[in-house]
């Protein structure tokens, strides 16, 4: 097995390979994105009380947020990127005050993987895993996303 890469080996190789892009800081689009997202996650909570739950989806559901609101805090860097692993270490590298965990961001993006491209189902069990830090961390990304957009003019 591969050894893991830290953000920094990660980040570098994609720079290297010229994965980040130039994107614009549109106020207006961050607002809208991020309000459609949240939409997202509040209907995903829902969901979890279902008692015949689908814990793929919900995962899923839980991921996509995430992913997004990382994507939107690196509209404040006016960056992009369309690969998932350097969108979280370009994260982790600019918004250190956020104190986010790089093993729970690959932890995720593993499991989000083996489903979508080896078919691996997502059980209850695995959900229960990250349930609570995806929350944190959707919270967490969701305020500092709203705290840089009030300084937006």
């Amino acid at each position: 097995m591969p050894k893991e890469k830290t953000p920094e080996q990660v980040y570098n190789d994609l720079v290297t390979q010229g994965l980040y892009e130039e994107a614009n800081l549109d106020k207006d689009e961050i607002q809208k994105v991020r309000k459609l997202t949240m939409e997202d996650y509040e209907y995903g909570k829902k969901l979890r009380q279902n008692k015949d739950a689908n814990w793929r989806v919900i995962f899923n559901i839980h991921y996509d947020a995430i992913r997004e609101l990382c994507d939107l805090l690196m509209r404040f860097k006016e960056q992009k990127i369309s690969n998932h692993q350097g969108l979280f270490a370009f994260i982790m590298l600019n918004y250190p005050e956020l104190e986010l965990d790089w093993n729970f961001f690959e932890k995720v993006r593993s499991i989000r993987n083996k489903n979508k491209y080896v078919g691996e189902d997502i059980t209850k069990e695995k959900w229960k895993e990250v349930e609570l830090r995806f929350d944190l961390y959707i919270s967490t990304l969701n305020r500092e996303i709203e705290k840089r957009s009030l300084n937006l003019t």
